[in-house]
């Protein structure tokens, strides 16, 4: 089973076209992913989707 962390920052910068963002968890561990500008609209869609009470299952991002 994963071990789950809480998130205690975060940070991105648009390198050439490429997003990096990086996750800061409570072990000050950073966790940095590169993801193209859909799947950042996704991650987007997908989080205001959840604030608004709806699930953010079904919208895996991918690419």
């Amino acid at each position: 089973m994963t071990e789950r962390r809480n998130l205690t920052g975060f940070a991105s910068e648009n390198t050439d076209g490429t997003f990096v963002i990086h996750i800061v968890d409570d072990q000050a561990e950073v966790f940095e992913i590169s993801a193209s500008r859909e799947n950042v609209e996704l991650i987007v869609s997908n989080l205001q989707a959840v604030l608004s009470g709806e699930s953010g299952e079904a919208n895996h991002a991918k690419g």
